[in-house]
C-alpha cells in the first residue's frame, strides 16, 4: 500500500479549516496581529518573521505551494461569495449575513422591518413622512434616512450606527439616540439600552461580514491578484506582479480573505511568503520575490 500524500492531505486539511472559519471572525484579528508585526520588522526581521509564519499557518488562513509540475486541469481554484443584497419597496437597501431573516410590512405612514434572526445592515431611503422601524424581540430603532446595522445574539440586541441618527427604546424604556460613529447594546427586552462610542477599526471588523469573501484554493498568484483587483474601488491602486520574477509563476494560494482587503492581502504575501510589495508606483503596486 502506497504512504498517503501528506501534501494532499494538508491541502485537504487547511480546506476543512477554512470552512468552518467562514462563520469565525478570525480574518480581521490575524491581519491586525500580521500588520503589528510588519511594523516591528525592521527591528526584530527575522524573529518576527518566523512568528509570522507560524500565526498564519497554524491558523491555516493561507498556505502555499511551488508547482513541480503543470497541474491537472480544475474548473474553480478560487469562489466568490458575497451576503445576499435585497433592494426593498421604498428603494431602502438591506445586506443580510448568512441565516438573517427578516420580514416586511410597508403602509402609507410607516415602514416596517422584522429581523427575526441573525444580522442586518440597513441603508435607509430618507423620507419624512414614512419612519423606518425595525423590530427585533421588543426592541425598536427608528430612523427617517441612515445607515445601520441590527444584531440578535440570543436575548440581546446590538445596533451598529455607521452614518446618520436612529432611536433606539423598548416599550418599557425611553429611547436612546444613537449618532454615526456609537453602538447600543440592549442586553434583553425591557432593559435601557447602552450607548457608547466604537473606534473605527472595530466598527470594520465588526461589519466585515458586508464585503464579499474569496476562498482561495492552490490558486495561482495571477489569478489571486486579479481576483483583489476586481474587487477593489476605482480609486484605488491596482496590484502587478513583477513580470521578470520567475518564481511567482510557481506560486499557489490556498485560504480566506475579505474580497476588498488589498492591503491585508498583501501583508500576508511580505510577511508570510517572503514577497515584497513595491508601494513607490502612482498607479501600481508591485509584487516581487525577496526583500
Amino acid at each position: 500500500m502506497n504512504a498517503p500524500d501528506s501534501h494532499s492531505e494538508n491541502i485537504r486539511a487547511t480546506e476543512d479549516a477554512l470552512r468552518w472559519m467562514r462563520g469565525a471572525n478570525v480574518e480581521s484579528a490575524l491581519l491586525g496581529e500580521v500588520s503589528r508585526t510588519v511594523r516591528g520588522r525592521r527591528r526584530r526581521r527575522t524573529a518576527v518573521l518566523a512568528g509570522v509564519g507560524a500565526l498564519a499557518l497554524g491558523l491555516s488562513l493561507f498556505s502555499v505551494t511551488r508547482r513541480e509540475a503543470p497541474p491537472a486541469p480544475a474548473t474553480t481554484t478560487a469562489v466568490v461569495t458575497a451576503p445576499r443584497r435585497e433592494t426593498l419597496a421604498d428603494g431602502s437597501v438591506v445586506v443580510l449575513r448568512e441565516g438573517a431573516e427578516i420580514a416586511t410590512d410597508f403602509s402609507a405612514g410607516m415602514r416596517r422591518v422584522t429581523l427575526r434572526h441573525g444580522e442586518a445592515h440597513f441603508e435607509v431611503v430618507k423620507d419624512p413622512a414614512r419612519p423606518f422601524i425595525v423590530s427585533v424581540t421588543g426592541v425598536e430603532v427608528r430612523a427617517v434616512g441612515t445607515a445601520f446595522s441590527v444584531g440578535l445574539g440570543g436575548t440581546a440586541v446590538e445596533v451598529l450606527v455607521t452614518h446618520g441618527r436612529v432611536a433606539v427604546g423598548t416599550v418599557a424604556t425611553a429611547p436612546a439616540f444613537v449618532d454615526a460613529g456609537q453602538r447600543a447594546h440592549v442586553a434583553d427586552t425591557g432593559a435601557t439600552p447602552e450607548v457608547s462610542v466604537i473606534s473605527a477599526t472595530e466598527m470594520a471588523q465588526a461589519l466585515a461580514w458586508r464585503a464579499p469573501q474569496i476562498e482561495f484554493s492552490r490558486t495561482p498568484l495571477a489569478e489571486a491578484v486579479a481576483l483583489i483587483n476586481a474587487h477593489l474601488p476605482p480609486e484605488q491602486r491596482r496590484i502587478a506582479a513583477d513580470p521578470g520574477a520567475p518564481p511567482l509563476r510557481d506560486l499557489r494560494l490556498s485560504g480566506f480573505l475579505a474580497a476588498d482587503n488589498a492591503e491585508g492581502f498583501l501583508l500576508l504575501l511580505e510577511s508570510t511568503f517572503g514577497l515584497s510589495a513595491d508601494r513607490t508606483g502612482s498607479d501600481v503596486i508591485v509584487l516581487r520575490s525577496g526583500r
